[in-house]
C-alpha cells in the first residue's frame, strides 16, 4: 500500500497576497489542486495534506486526509505530523510540495518504480546561483546528503539540485523522523536531513533526474507568472497536436478544462476561460473573450466578441465584432455581426440580428427572456424589452423599441413620423455666429 503526503502549510509571505499561496491559480486551477491531481495518478491508498489552520475548511481538500500544522516548524515537523495519520499497512510514502504546480505524472511514475529505501528526484541546473538545495553524491553516484546553500555556500558548486520530491520506505521513515534535529538558526526541522540520516544507518538511496521546469517552486507572484507561462505552453501544445491552430499561441490564454475540436482556428489575443467547449472547424477571431459557453461546429466568433454565462452558439452561426452573448442560445446559421448585446434570449435559426440591437433583460430586480423565432430580421439599432416574443419570419424595423410581442410574418415598428423644418439649421446658427 502507498500514501502521498503533500506539504501545504507554508504561509507564503513572499507572495504578498491575502490569498494563501497554494490557492493561487495556474491556468484556472489552484496550485494545490494541480499537485493533488498529480498525486492521484499514483492511485494511492491515502493522500494526506499538511495545511495551515486557514485552509482546514477549503473544499479542495475534501478528497484528502488533512493534518493541521498549527505552528510552522519546517518540513520535517510537517512530515512527522503527517506520518501519525498514515493508515496501517502503508509500505511506501511519497512526499510532494503543494507549490509545484508543474509536476508531471511521468516523473511520479518513475519514482514509484524504484526499489531503494529512499529515492529522490533531482534536476540538473545551469544557473548555479539559484538557491535550491544541492544533492551530494558518493563515488558510485548514489545520493548521500542534501546541502542547503544558505548554510553551505560551497554547495553552490554542485549542479544537481533537490526538487523536494521523495519516495520513502514507510518503516524507515517512521524510524528516522524522531532523530531529526532542530536547526538552531531557524528553529525548524528539515525533511532534507532524512537522506543523510538514512545513508548513515545503512539504508539504500537512489536518485533520478527530471526536467527543472517540472519542479518550479512558486514563492512569489513573479514565480507564479513563470509557472503560468509554462503551463500555457503545455496546454496549447496539446491542443495543437490535436489539430487546433493557434495563430499566435503566446498571446492567448487557455483554461485547463477547455475542450477544443480539431480544425478550429484561434487567432491572436483570445481568452478561453473556464467551462468552454468548442467543436470542430470553429474560427475565433482575435481579442475575443469566452467563458462558460458551448460553440458548435462551423461557427465564427469575433473579433472582439464576448460569450459568457452558458451561452450556446449552434452550428454555422456567426457572432461578430463587439457582440456580447450572455445566457442565450443562438440558433443554427443565425447571425449577430455587429455591436449588439444578447442577454437571456433564444434566437431561432437563420435569424439576423442587426447592428446595435439590445435585449433589455433586467429591470433592476428580475431577469426576463426574449424569444425570437427562426428567419426573423431584426433591424439595426433595435431595443427589445423583455419579456417579448418575435414570431417566425417577422421583420422589426430599424430603430424600433419593441415592448410587445410581434406575430409571425408581421412587421414591428415603433418610429414616430419624421418631420422636416425648413431653414431651421440656418436660423439656429445665426443665434451664435456673428457676421
Amino acid at each position: 500500500m502507498k500514501a502521498v503526503i503533500i506539504l501545504s502549510a507554508g504561509h507564503g509571505k513572499r507572495m504578498k497576497s491575502p490569498l494563501p499561496k497554494v490557492l493561487h491559480k495556474v491556468a484556472g486551477k489552484s496550485m494545490l489542486q494541480w499537485v493533488i491531481d498529480a498525486a492521484k495518478t499514483l492511485n494511492p491508498d491515502q493522500i494526506i495534506t499538511v495545511i495551515s489552520p486557514e485552509l482546514k475548511t477549503h473544499e479542495t481538500l475534501k478528497s484528502t486526509d488533512i493534518v493541521v500544522q498549527e505552528v510552522p516548524q519546517g518540513t520535517g515537523d510537517a512530515l512527522k505530523l503527517a506520518t501519525q495519520k498514515l493508515q496501517q499497512n502503508i509500505e511506501k510514502v511519497f512526499l510532494l510540495c503543494a507549490d509545484t504546480p508543474l509536476l508531471q505524472a511521468e516523473d511520479l511514475k518513475n519514482l514509484e518504480n524504484t526499489t531503494a529505501d529512499l529515492t529522490l528526484i533531482g534536476m540538473k541546473i545551469d544557473d548555479l546561483s539559484k538557491s535550491y538545495g544541492r544533492i551530494q553524491l558518493n563515488e558510485k553516484c548514489y545520493p548521500v546528503a542534501i546541502r542547503e546553500t544558505k548554510h553551505d555556500p560551497e554547495a553552490k558548486k554542485i549542479s544537481i539540485a533537490n526538487t523536494g520530491v521523495y519516495a520513502f520506505n514507510a518503516k524507515m521513515l517512521k524510524s528516522l523522523l524522531p532523530k531529526l534535529e532542530i536547526h538552531p538558526d531557524s528553529n525548524e526541522f528539515y525533511a532534507t536531513d532524512l537522506l543523510e540520516l538514512a545513508v548513515c544507518e545503512g539504508y539504500s538511496s537512489e536518485l533520478f533526474l527530471a526536467k527543472e521546469e517540472n519542479f518550479l517552486g512558486v514563492n512569489t507572484l513573479v514565480d507564479l507568472s513563470e509557472a503560468e507561462k509554462i503551463m500555457q505552453c503545455r496546454l496549447k501544445a496539446n491542443h495543437m497536436l490535436n489539430g487546433v491552430h493557434f495563430s499566435l499561441p503566446e498571446t492567448s490564454y487557455v483554461h485547463y478544462d477547455a475542450e477544443i475540436g480539431s480544425g478550429t482556428i484561434i487567432e491572436q489575443s483570445v481568452h478561453i476561460g473556464e467551462n468552454v467547449k468548442i467543436a470542430n472547424n470553429v474560427t475565433v477571431f482575435g481579442f475575443s473573450y469566452l467563458s462558460n459557453c458551448t460553440i458548435k461546429s462551423g461557427v465564427t466568433i469575433g473579433p472582439f466578441s464576448h460569450l459568457r454565462n452558458n451561452a450556446i452558439i449552434e452550428e454555422h452561426a456567426s457572432i461578430g465584432n463587439f457582440v456580447e452573448v450572455k445566457g442565450s442560445t443562438i440558433g443554427k446559421s443565425a447571425k449577430a455581426k455587429h455591436l449588439s448585446y444578447i442577454g437571456d434570449a433564444v434566437i431561432g435559426e437563420k435569424t439576423n440580428i442587426g447592428a446595435g440591437t439590445i435585449t433589455c433583460n433586467y429591470n433592476g430586480f428580475e431577469k426576463f427572456k426574449t424569444h425570437i423565432e427562426k428567419n426573423v430580421m431584426i433591424g439595426a439599432n433595435t431595443t427589445l424589452v423583455a419579456p417579448v416574443c418575435i414570431g417566425e419570419s417577422a421583420y422589426i424595423a430599424a430603430g424600433s423599441v419593441i415592448t410587445k410581442d410581434v406575430g409571425a410574418n408581421n412587421l414591428g415598428i415603433t418610429r414616430t413620423e419624421q418631420q422636416e423644418k425648413s431653414e431651421w439649421a440656418t436660423n439656429f446658427r445665426t443665434k451664435y455666429i456673428k457676421i
